[in-house]
């Protein structure tokens, strides 16, 4: 497959037409210099890149705009990946095109961009009136945070993260919280202590009073984080210490794999089913 028709001005150049070829399309310019030399553009675009098939659409992209849109590609072990052309120093090279979170900013709105570093507001690089402090650091306290996490609380939801460690070597478990000005935060405190005012806090495996260690109150109450086959959420806790029961049926199940319903009461001090 070979042609002259022209597609475009080469870019490199700018006097060169591309043209097709079997191959993919190359600039055509190719002329005899002064002192006998010949000077010939090399400018190419390969019909084919890691799996992707380039259309004449693409590269007419490619020249008015310097990129292409996204493309569907696949990496040496098959697995698929957007990628883009781009023309860099003369030559077509790939590019990846910014990735960016589901959720919107809770701060101003923005688009969250995944980057080297973690996820930040789109509006995070800018300066002056139209800055944003969200970022949430893809480490924090050595423990990775995943997309589908900071996905999570982007959609307001209360998810305990287990794992963190702190400069001590002491393993802690926390969630994250925004300040006012966005910045993101680790928050281990859920609500008051009913008992003695303290703050619940959860912990690896339960919620305790802050309390639990101070010799002068010396508050031994707690909520485990599992119950009867059911995970305590931080808003249930909330509910139990705020009302005295959790504000809906909550689905238990018996040590043969059977489930019953039931709410969380607290009687005595003490959390029971109810």
């Amino acid at each position: 497959m070979e042609s002259t028709k022209s597609i475009g001005i080469c870019p490199i150049c700018g006097q060169g037409h591309i043209t097709e070829h079997p191959f993919g399309w190359a600039c055509d310019n190719s002329k005899k210099n002064a002192d006998g030399t010949w000077y010939n553009c090399k400018f190419v675009v390969f019909r084919q890149y890691h799996g992707a098939i380039i259309t004449e659409d693409d590269v007419k992209a490619l020249l008015e705009n310097g990129e292409t849109g996204e493309i569907q590609m696949k990496n040496k072990e098959g697995k698929p990946f957007i990628g883009k052309l781009v023309i860099k120093e003369g030559k077509v090279q790939l590019a990846f095109p910014p990735r960016y979170l589901e959720g919107r900013c809770p701060v101003c709105g923005g688009r969250i961009k995944v980057t080297g570093k973690g996820y930040a507001c789109e509006n995070f690089f800018n300066t002056g009136d139209s800055h944003c402090n969200f970022f949430i650091g893809s480490t924090i306290c050595n423990r990775i945070i995943t997309e589908q996490e900071a996905e999570n609380f982007l959609a307001g939801k209360k998810q305990i993260l287990d794992g963190f460690c702190s400069k001590a070597g002491k393993h802690f478990s926390s969630l994250l919280s925004t300040t006012v000005e966005g910045k993101v935060m680790l928050n281990s405190t859920i609500c008051q202590c009913p008992q003695c005012g303290g703050e619940i806090r959860v912990g690896p495996r339960a919620y305790n009073c802050s309390n639990y260690s101070n010799e002068d109150v010396k508050c031994q109450f707690s909520i485990w984080r599992t119950i009867d086959g059911h995970e305590v959420t931080p808003e249930e806790v909330k509910q139990l210490c705020d009302k005295g029961e959790t504000d809906e049926v909550l689905h238990f199940y018996r040590k043969d794999g059977s489930q019953f319903d039931k709410k969380l009461k607290l009687e005595d001090g003490k959390v029971i089913l109810a």
